[in-house]
């Protein structure tokens, strides 16, 4: 189908303006055709009401003025020919204001519909608007029910709508089914009673009557009863629907599933039970190790000892030998005996106490005093913090145990330094203890927390390998971490970290 073209703008306004000076023209022959008593001025009524329908905003006052033009030429030609010309004034006169009245009229009407006009778009606009934003509102809610919907039907939790009068469920989400085996239809209209273990029904029906008064359920414990018999262990927390008038008209129960919380719980115990045991038995080997370990210990040390005063010149170059080897390696065994009773009470019976590390650092730097001028160690520490609350019999073991390592593995014909440091923020602080001293390879910088590690031999170094692990487990009472940084020849920066 071939679309036909429409004639354009312009052309339309030439032929409506044409047809208007076409019946101004005609109405102004027909006038000075006419006897001049006779006032056709008034016809031109006709021209300045065809001006409605003229496009332009003042069109009806230029087609006015355009009439008067041809009233009064029709005058002047009338006035010419015949006598009688006041009375061609006159009517020319009346035709005028007739003209003019018209033309307030036609205005006034078109200047009026216009408004209309404005007011009537407006309201189409308004309307137009309103009705987008109703239907973005619709959107809006479409999406947010099936939102709403799909976290109900898939949550965690089962949830149903019971009727508050006969206990009948309303509504339940797919949870609910899957967790106890029923459909949506087996369960619908059933008595919420149905869904509970006849363990706990009593429970449930004395919540229930709390229910009634005070109109909410809070964190009761109760067990399910599966379509297959099996229990499931839930806490059950009920709101209610009111109405206009305040009525409850229905119920939102919803069930939280604690049966893997009540399996982990079960096994929480039992590992503390066993924990306890096996504490029990540390303490036992610790009660050994301090008595009857010691005590044979004590036997072959004292009968060494009496060898070594009393016969020690009988004996050959073999014998003494000997006697000196019993006697270093009994004295190494109860170090060791020693270091690991400290090492398992570390914390044990002792309460937490405001500490000035400042006050710390100076009773060691006075207790290490000739220590310190012994070795010609350089001893500093800047400012530290002063309310702490920690174990103070253990934190001055941590700091002796590092400024004694640093002091032990200094370099020879070197000025030993050791400088400790802190900075502090709100979930911990951070300890930088600093030495010049011989440092530690890469390999060992893992193992040297490790209780009974040595990274020299005893001939070179004395000692008998737990400080450190003291050190570790000092931090670890205190919730914090403890590593080094060093290389080899360049010395050592010890960190660790306490729980603020």
């Amino acid at each position: 189908m071939v679309r036909q073209q429409s004639t354009p703008t312009y052309i339309k306004n030439t032929i409506l303006y044409a047809i208007a000076i076409f019946i101004a023209v005609i109405i102004y022959y027909i006038e000075i055709q006419v006897p001049p008593s006779i006032a056709l001025g008034g016809v031109y009524c006709l021209v300045i009401l065809y001006s409605w329908i003229l496009p332009g905003k003042n069109i009806s006052i230029y087609t006015g003025f355009f009439c008067t033009v041809l009233i009064i030429l029709a005058m002047i030609n009338k006035s010419e020919s015949i006598p009688q010309g006041g009375l061609v004034g006159l009517n020319t006169f009346i035709s005028i204001i007739v003209v003019w009245i018209c033309v307030t009229l036609v205005s006034a009407a078109k200047s009026g519909y216009a408004g209309m006009e404005r007011v009537m778009l407006s309201l189409e606009d308004k309307v137009w608007e309103r009705t987008n934003a109703l239907n973005k509102s619709r959107k809006g809610l479409e999406i947010s029910e099936k939102a709403y919907k799909y976290l109900y039907e898939n949550s965690n939790e089962m949830h149903a709508s019971v009727d508050f009068d006969d206990n009948h469920i309303l509504r339940c989400n797919d949870t609910l089914c899957k967790k106890l085996g029923y459909s949506k239809e087996e369960l619908l209209d059933q008595p919420v009673e149905l869904l509970y273990h006849s363990s706990c029904i009593e429970v449930f029906e004395k919540s229930l009557l709390n229910f009634k008064t005070e109109g909410h359920i809070k964190n009761v414990e109760l067990q399910l009863r599966t379509k297959t018999g099996d229990k499931i262990e839930v806490i059950l927390n009920v709101t209610s629907v009111k109405s206009k008038e305040g009525k409850i008209t229905n119920c939102r129960f919803s069930w939280t599933d604690i049966t893997e919380l009540k399996r982990l719980n079960i096994e929480r115990i039992a590992y503390a039970q066993r924990l306890e045991i096996k504490n029990k038995e540390l303490e036992q080997f610790t009660f050994i190790a301090s008595h009857d370990l010691q005590e044979p210990l004590r036997t072959v040390t004292s009968f060494s000892e009496i060898l070594s005063n009393e016969y020690f010149d009988k004996f050959d170059q073999t014998g003494k030998d000997s006697i000196n080897f019993i006697l270093e390696a009994t004295g190494r065994m109860q170090n060791l005996v020693k270091g690991l009773l400290d090492y398992s009470r570390l914390g044990k019976d002792a309460n937490k106490e405001k500490i000035d590390f400042n006050e710390i650092l100076s009773n060691l730097k006075k207790d290490l005093s000739l220590k310190i001028i012994e070795t010609d160690t350089e001893f500093e520490y800047k400012k530290l913090p002063e309310n702490f609350m920690g174990y103070k019999s253990e934190l001055i073991q941590l700091f002796l145990n590092l400024i004694i390592n640093s002091m032990k593995f200094r370099v020879k014909d070197r000025v030993a330094k050791i400088k400790i440091s802190s900075t502090v923020n709100d979930a911990e602080l951070l300890f930088c203890v600093e030495d010049n001293g011989i440092g530690i390879s890469k390999n060992h910088q893992d193992k040297i927390f490790k209780i009974f590690k040595r990274i020299y031999s005893r001939k070179k170094y004395e000692g008998t390998g737990i400080g450190l692990a003291h050190c570790q487990k000092i931090v670890d009472l205190h919730g914090g971490k403890i590593w080094v940084e060093s290389e080899l020849g360049m010395g050592s920066k010890f960190y660790f970290t306490l729980k603020n």
